[in-house]
C-alpha cells in the first residue's frame, strides 16, 4: 500500500509527538507514568473531550522536578563533561543527554561491542565515569555530591570497574592471575587496605586523566552545556546537531597539544 503525503505528514507528527512524551517521561518508572496517564484520561472525561496530548505532556512536565538555574548549570558542566570525555576519548556513540530527570542529569551512550576490552579501554571508561565531576571542579572550583550518593553513581561504578580490574580481570600490578570475586566490595576494601589503595590508585589516575581532558576542551564543555541549558535533553537530530559542533572544538583542542 502506498501511502499518501498527508498519510506520512501525519505518521511525522504521531512520532514527534511520542518523542516529545517519552522525553518527558525519561527516568520515571512504568508505575509513575500509568499513575499519570490515569489522571489525564481523568481530567478529559470531566472535561466531556477526548485525551488530548497537552494533557499527558503537562502532567509529565508538572511532575519535573524544579530546579534553580545554579543547579541546572552545575549539571549541565557536569553531564556536558561526561560527553566530551566519551567524544575525545572514542569510547562508543553517545544516544542522549538531559538534565531533568528525576534523579538528576544522564548521559547515555552505546560502547561499541567489538571494542576489544583492554587495560587501555577499562582505563578510558574510568575516566569518562569521573569527567562529569572533574568538569565541575575544572569550570566551576567546586563539585557537589551529584558524582557519588549511590551504587549506581559515577563514583560507585568507577569504585566498582577499578575493584573489577584489580580482582576478577586481571589488570592487577600484582597478583594479575590471583581471580578474586568481590561479593561484598566495602567488606572487601575495608579489610584489605593494600587492595584498597591500588584501586584508589587507578581512579586517581583516571581523575588526574579526566581533568587534564576537560582543562583542554573547556571551549567544547561550555558550548555543550549551554545547547543543555536551553533544550533539557538532547537526542535525535538536535543531539547529533549540537555534538557536531561540539566534535569541532574538539578536533581544535586536541590539535593544539
Amino acid at each position: 500500500m502506498v501511502m499518501t503525503e498527508q498519510g506520512r505528514q501525519a505518521g511525522e507528527i504521531g512520532d514527534a509527538v511520542l518523542r516529545a512524551l517519552a522525553l518527558k517521561a525519561h527516568g520515571m518508572s512504568g508505575a509513575d507514568i500509568e499513575r499519570l496517564v490515569r489522571e489525564a484520561r481523568q481530567k478529559a472525561r470531566r472535561a466531556h473531550r477526548r485525551l488530548a496530548f497537552s494533557d499527558v505532556f503537562d502532567l509529565l512536565a508538572a511532575a519535573r522536578p524544579q530546579r534553580s538555574q545554579a543547579l541546572r548549570w552545575c549539571m549541565a558542566v557536569h553531564e556536558a563533561g561526561h560527553a566530551v570525555a566519551r567524544l575525545v576519548l572514542d569510547l562508543g556513540r553517545i544516544t542522549s543527554i538531559g538534565i531533568d530527570g528525576p534523579a538528576g542529569g544522564y548521559t547515555e551512550g552505546k560502547t561499541a561491542t567489538t571494542e576489544t576490552e583492554t587495560e587501555a579501554v577499562f582505563d578510558g571508561l574510568l575516566a569518562v565515569s569521573l569527567a562529569g565531576r572533574a568538569a565541575e571542579e575544572e569550570l566551576l572550583g567546586c563539585v557537589s555530591a551529584g558524582a557519588g550518593g549511590s551504587p549506581d553513581s559515577d563514583m560507585g561504578k568507577a569504585t566498582t570497574l577499578a575493584l573489577a580490574m584489580e580482582t576478577e580481570l586481571g589488570f592487577a600490578e600484582t597478583l594479575p592471575l590471583l581471580y578474586r570475586h568481590a561479593e561484598n566490595q566495602s567488606t572487601l576494601l575495608a579489610y584489605n587496605p593494600l587492595l584498597a589503595e591500588q584501586v584508589n590508585a587507578r581512579l586517581e589516575a583516571a581523575y588526574d586523566r579526566a581533568r587534564d581532558l576537560i582543562r583542554r576542551n573547556e571551549n567544547a564543555i561550555r558550548f555543550l552545556a549551554d545547547a543543555l541549558m536551553r533544550h533539557d535533553t538532547l537526542e535525535g537530530t538536535a543531539l547529533v546537531a549540537v555534538l557536531k559542533e561540539v566534535g569541532k572544538r574538539v578536533a581544535s583542542a586536541e590539535s593544539d597539544q
